[in-house]
């Protein structure tokens, strides 16, 4: 499997599933919850850290082609989902079935209690955004061609040391050919080989999907139902799951001029490999907790902030009419707002903040703020 990574200019991954010249047989199957019988969605299933892998449909059904020449006594193929016991099966004992989907049969994992800190402290929630933004940069990442079944590109999410619960992660989708793309997103922390990803953060036993319709856009996905907290740092990850429609994968995501690094997984199973030290442009709304005099002083310096914007307005107009009830969103700041009955808004905004007018029939129109301090958005119809 090959890949070619532009540093500062893209991210690029291209996968080749199998090479030729191999006798391949189909190792297939369909996973199922041991208690209640329900087929289990979106399990990885691989050889581990060799680059074979898949993932399980909205069936559970998978097929993972295999030479199994190519596999020692040591080698594993390995079944994993969250809220489920990992297994494992020798290459050597797996059997091929060739008019039945053999169940795989899944139990689920005992739910383990984070350790809860005992303090004299009263500790209240602020609100404070991590990650990295584009900002205009020319770096992208890309998934192409036939990119594997659970393939990840994940990058590594800096922050400052203490309890803090992730509330939503947006991320900026520049092209998608395809007619819709199924992804898993995943919080894992830091504590694999060399600093990498290892242990999923997600502790509610239910995967966290994010369907990425045609076209281009920002995409907001609500975290706060999965209770998620870190301590420190942590990656964010967006696996690949399934692709609607005949187009091949070309998905073309923002990146950031950011020197931290990102880190990809061909397949399902396969092992973290650094793939560039540019970062992709995962933006998270948090809440970290902190003393009530800290959250005071916090709030004072954001109005203080706010205070210091620019104002920008305009009107949000489709085919000469001023259209009402447009959300408004500056990129940078998330501050939100709605055009008046006349069309009419008004945001503030600095040079190079990325402004975002949407509405339901529309498509999504998308506003680099320069010197001007009034601007209006031509609107158009979804075709």
């Amino acid at each position: 499997m090959d890949i070619i990574c532009f540093k500062k200019l893209s991210l690029v991954l291209f996968f080749a599933l199998f090479h030729a010249g191999f006798a391949q047989r189909d190792y297939k199957g369909q996973t199922f919850d041991a208690k209640t019988g329900e087929p289990v969605p979106y399990v990885n299933i691989g050889i581990l850290d060799k680059g074979v892998g898949t993932v399980s449909d909205e069936n559970g059904i998978f097929h993972l082609p295999l030479e199994t020449s190519k596999y020692g006594n040591g080698d594993y193929i390995q079944i994993s989902c969250l809220g489920y016991e990992t297994i494992r099966i020798p290459v050597s004992k797996i059997e091929f079935e060739y008019n039945e989907y053999p169940k795989l049969i899944l139990n689920p994992a005992e739910i383990s209690l984070d350790e809860v800190e005992v303090t004299n402290t009263t500790l209240v929630p602020i609100k404070e955004y991590i990650g990295y933004q584009n900002n205009g940069s020319p770096s992208l990442g890309y998934w192409k061609d036939n990119v594997a079944l659970g393939g990840e590109l994940a990058t590594k999410i800096r922050t400052s040391k203490g309890p803090r619960q992730l509330n939503s992660l947006e991320f900026e989708v520049w092209s998608n050919p395809s007619d819709s793309i199924l992804i898993r997103i995943n919080v894992y922390d830091s504590d694999g080989p060399l600093g990498r990803p290892l242990t999923n953060l997600n502790k509610s036993g239910k995967d966290i999907l994010k369907a990425l319709k045609k076209g281009r856009g920002f995409k907001d996905v609500d975290l706060e139902p999965f209770a998620i907290h870190v301590t420190d740092d942590f990656y964010i990850s967006l696996e690949l799951l399934k692709v609607y429609g005949d187009n091949e994968i070309d998905l073309v995501l923002a990146a950031a001029d950011s020197d931290y690094g990102s880190y990809r997984k061909y397949t399902s199973q396969d092992k973290w490999q650094k793939v560039s030290d540019v970062n992709m442009a995962y933006y998270l709304e948090t809440s970290p907790y902190v003393s009530q005099e800290k959250a005071k002083r916090y709030e004072v310096k954001v109005e203080k902030a706010r205070r210091k914007l620019r104002m920008l307005s305009g009107f949000a107009i489709h085919n000469g009419s001023m259209l009402a009830d447009v959300t408004v969103k500056n990129q940078r700041t998330r501050e939100t707002t709605k055009t008046d009955d006349s069309g009419r808004y008004v945001i503030h905004a600095e040079k190079k903040d990325v402004i975002m007018f949407s509405k339901e029939g529309y498509k999504n129109m998308i506003l680099e703020v320069s010197e001007q301090q009034f601007a209006n958005a031509l609107m158009r119809q979804i075709d």
